[in-house]
């Protein structure tokens, strides 16, 4: 077992698995959750009652929350992490928000005498789990080099994008392209169907394909099998990066045609109550728009 111990703060749907390849390289890795530790604690993780026991145990801290609120809560909140911090302290910064919050976030960090690398993460937590998703990292080259047996056990594949805070920018490229795809699947495979193909042959064919995705070929066997839940990626958790990223496009002012169709699409479903499905149950409103097809005589 390595003699470096890890912290995660955040072991939700992304933290769990993020945690699970540490431990699976050997790491010591204490975690904290406000509640549903048992997971983790039967991984092997062991579990604390407060962001400032974490970075009593750590030498590195891995963040893992699902937006800005939280962040500031685990900062500042009673047994907060800021106050607990020491200049030794290397944070890994995982979650997706604002620029202008990581940046803020960075200032107070350095003014601890502590580290932050801004670490995104590309990929569903299943793809976590396989080592199939990628980081995009912000952050100077000897602070990655610093970090890299933390990131490693995590993912093979990392990109250094720039400095602290550039990273948030492609990771809402990614997901912008990831909420187009997944549209895109479901017309295909509904297109199939439609058009006298069994959905598993549709599946088979297309995912081996010039035409095939990687949101293909994990989303349509899903749409296939109508299996959205448990959701690897729920349709709650994909609104925040539709509000981002259409801001980043309208920012820049980008034409965007092909988002502005598919995120009301995934506005619609959410509006229609299936948050907790995953993104691939969005073919049921493909399908319910699809004409009526006339009957043979």
């Amino acid at each position: 077992m390595s003699s470096i111990t890890i912290g995660m703060v955040g072991l939700g749907q992304l933290g769990l698995p993020i945690a699970t390849n540490l431990l699976k390289a050997g790491f010591r890795v204490v975690g904290y959750r406000r509640r549903d530790r048992e997971a983790f604690t039967q991984l092997g993780g062991i579990a604390v009652s407060s962001p400032a026991e974490v970075a009593a145990e750590a030498d590195f801290i891995v963040l893992c929350l699902p937006g800005e609120a939280a962040q500031l809560e685990v900062l500042d909140g009673p047994n907060g992490l800021f106050n607990a911090l020491r200049p030794e302290h290397t944070l890994i910064e995982t979650g997706t928000y604002k620029r202008s919050f990581k940046e803020e976030l960075a200032k107070r960090i350095e003014s601890k005498g502590a580290e932050i690398l801004e670490a995104e993460i590309s990929g569903s937590p299943p793809m976590v789990l396989a080592r199939k998703a990628s980081i995009f990292l912000g952050g100077d080259e000897q602070l990655i080099e610093h970090c890299q047996p933390v990131l490693s056990a995590i993912a093979d594949i990392q990109f250094r994008i720039g400095d602290f805070g550039s990273a948030v920018a492609m990771k809402l490229i990614a997901n912008y392209l990831l909420t187009i795809h997944t549209l895109a699947a479901a017309e295909a495979l509904n297109l199939g169907v439609r058009a006298g193909f069994s959905a598993d042959k549709v599946v088979e064919v297309i995912r081996q394909s010039a035409g095939g995705s990687t949101m293909f070929s994990i989303r349509a066997p899903m749409m296939a099998s109508r299996t959205f839940k448990p959701a690897p990626g729920a349709l709650v958790t994909l609104e925040k990066y539709l509000q981002m990223a259409g801001e980043l496009s309208d920012e820049l002012g980008c034409a965007s045609p092909l988002f502005s169709v598919a995120e009301s699409y995934f506005l619609r479903a959410l509006d229609m109550g299936m948050g907790e499905e995953d993104i691939a149950a969005v073919i049921r409103l493909i399908e319910s728009d699809s004409s009526v097809l006339p009957q043979e005589e």
